[in-house]
């Protein structure tokens, strides 16, 4: 018999105490009901048959892996940080997957790392892990350009910060003609008045850097997000969000933090999520068993959600400004063809409730919640009210 999703998610007694919000939020959820049917991915099933991979992307950001629709939820750096063994790569890629992730991107890779990296690619196909290297040699990217696992090449770090989109550009280029069939991704940084366009247009996938934990408002990842959604719809590129779960400044973010930057960053309008990381010198995943548990139950809900991203549109209903919290309705389609409504709210105020007040722009059929303890938001008709606590976030299916 499959074990059910919430038997991962209980936390060892002691730290019962200091549970967050956003922990229980997920590990409660799944208690009250059955697991969310989160139906996997095609691309990953084939993946796990060994098929041969194409990736491409469509120009409203959506990436296709052999025809179908693919959203990218996963980390960079499987312990190539921290004195990484072959082992212990093994071991976090396992974890992973189990987890619900299914893509990595990795550290630098040296020649000693690409010597074992096929037989981590083989590992990561028999998983559904999709990779992403950076540093590889063009001898050793031709050796693995036939897995399966492989999805593309990171192209670029800090790429705003130390290369000229026309540099990028030229990258990008030897990189797609060496692998027509595999995706190039870049890392950089959007920042207040200053959207960073030019560099949408020079590789596939465009990861935007939002670490304000310790540093900023963490209000701010929603307006840097959806920035960069923005330039990537104008170059027909893909973005990806680059989220924090390390110390960046003063300290690591909380699990609540973590949960509200992430559907801040979906409620924007991404194509994907990318953790920063999961083994570096400022963490290890392995050691945070609360913060593991959140991720484990963001995964699986977003694992939900990923279809009518991929399918449908967003439309702001509160948009976050001022004393409101962000509230979008998304509108989609499964996998199987089912078409669907969600409320997605959020409160991004560390100190402030806000009130939630908005009407339905399509005639509701239920009223289920996703992610969210207790009814925090209720319905009359088209209406709906209701309270956010400081960083809750709240969805509901109404269709």
């Amino acid at each position: 018999m499959k074990r059910p999703f919430y038997a991962t998610c209980p936390l060892p007694a002691a730290l019962l105490a200091g549970v967050t919000l956003g922990c229980l939020t997920a590990c409660n959820l799944f208690r009250q009901q059955d697991p969310l049917a989160a139906a996997v991915p095609e691309a990953v099933t084939q993946l796990k048959k060994g098929l041969p991979t194409v990736a491409t992307h469509r120009t409203d950001g959506t990436i296709l892996v052999n025809g179908q629709p693919f959203f990218p939820l996963g980390f960079y750096h499987v312990s190539w940080a921290r004195n990484g063994t072959p082992e212990r790569r093994q071991q976090d890629l396992s974890r992973l997957a189990g987890a619900g992730f299914n893509f990595v991107i990795t550290e630098g890779i040296n020649e000693l790392d690409a010597a074992n990296f096929q037989s981590f690619l083989k590992q990561a196909q028999e998983s559904g892990v999709f990779v992403m290297p950076y540093g590889l040699t063009p001898e050793n990217r031709r050796k693995i350009s036939a897995s399966p696992a492989l999805l593309g090449f990171k192209i670029a770090d800090d790429a705003n910060a130390q290369l000229t989109p026309q540099q990028v550009e030229a990258r990008n280029e030897q990189f797609k003609k060496a692998t027509p069939n595999k995706l190039t991704y870049l890392s950089l940084a959007v920042a207040q008045n200053r959207p960073e366009t030019p560099y949408f247009s020079t590789a596939d996938l465009i990861g935007n850097q939002s670490y304000p934990i310790g540093n900023d408002d963490i209000s701010v990842t929603y307006p840097m997000m959806r920035s960069a959604v923005q330039s990537a719809h104008l170059k027909g590129t893909v973005p990806i969000a680059n989220l924090q779960s390390f110390l960046w400044g003063r300290r690591k973010p909380s699990p609540v933090e973590l949960r509200n930057m992430t559907y801040q960053a979906i409620m924007a309008g991404m194509k994907g999520v990318v953790y920063y990381a999961y083994r570096a010198r400022e963490v290890d995943l392995n050691q945070e068993p609360v913060m593991w548990s959140t991720l484990q139950g963001v995964a699986h809900e977003v694992s939900f959600l990923a279809p009518y991203l991929l399918s449908g549109e967003l439309m702001p209903l509160q948009d976050g400004t001022g004393s409101q919290p962000l509230v979008v309705y998304l509108r989609g389609e499964s996998q199987e063809g089912q078409k669907k409504g969600f409320v997605m709210a959020l409160n991004s105020s560390r100190t402030a409730d806000r009130l939630v007040n908005l009407k339905l722009p399509e005639p509701p059929t239920q009223w289920k919640p996703i992610s969210t303890l207790g009814r925090t938001l209720n319905r009359r008709g088209l209406e709906v009210s209701g309270r956010l606590r400081p960083l809750q976030v709240a969805i509901y299916e109404v269709k």
